[in-house]
């Protein structure tokens, strides 16, 4: 192979391969602290719910001191779990001890909470359930901007002092209303057939009494 063959195969090569390199580059996290609240790497947040969360993150910061930043991404690093995640970005960013990082990963549709030791009003416990029911509720069905409204929904109230709203709940009608339907149901069902054998008896029983009553004048 001569020169001019080599260098033309190691431009082309370079070229494919940061064509196939681009996406995981622009996709990449910054190495440094945003200069914004939420990061919306995956695409899947709506302008509407990012205005949401970056006024509400921005009042929670002038009522608490504490700094919430959220990071909505498609996929974790391989082998990673999303509280290891959010971890390697609160040291990358070199974050204080009033600051949390909230990681929301699309894919698995959990999410991963790690924060300062100045943050005294989360828990352990609160964080797990934040990841593995507040947001996989809505986020199992891919409406994503609802599920990181309801983690900052919650991770609001929790740091201003305000309680844990807990988890969402399914409603679903509970046994005695499904009992009381059944029954009902069964009422509606007993009329019916009443109805029906009052209309087969009068069916019989009117032709008869008339043809006894043409048979007795006769």
């Amino acid at each position: 192979m001569t020169s001019e063959k080599k260098l033309d195969y190691l431009v082309k090569s370079s070229l494919g391969l940061s064509i196939l390199l681009f996406p995981l580059v622009s996709q990449a996290i910054s190495e440094v602290k945003p200069a914004t609240n939420i990061l919306d790497e995956s695409g899947s947040l709506t302008k509407s719910s990012v205005s949401y969360l970056e006024k509400a993150m921005q009042k929670l910061k002038e009522t608490s001191g504490t700094d919430v930043y959220f990071v909505s991404i498609r996929s974790l690093p391989f082998e990673t779990e999303p509280n290891q995640y959010a971890e390697e970005l609160f040291q990358k960013w070199n974050l204080g001890e009033k600051d949390v990082v909230v990681v929301l990963a699309n894919k698995i549709a959990r999410a991963g909470i790690f924060y300062g030791n100045g943050v005294t009003s989360l828990t352990k416990e609160m964080t797990k359930s934040i990841g593995e029911e507040t947001y996989p509720f809505k986020a199992k069905e891919e409406q994503y901007s609802s599920a990181a409204l309801d983690v900052s929904n919650r991770i609001v109230s929790i740091l201003s002092n305000k309680g844990d709203p807990g988890p969402p709940t399914l409603i679903r009608e509970n046994s005695s209303s499904n009992f009381k339907s059944a029954k009902a149901t069964e009422q509606q069902r007993s009329k019916y057939v009443a109805i029906i054998i009052i209309l087969l008896v009068v069916a019989f029983v009117v032709p008869m009494v008339q043809f006894f009553y043409y048979v007795k004048d006769e």
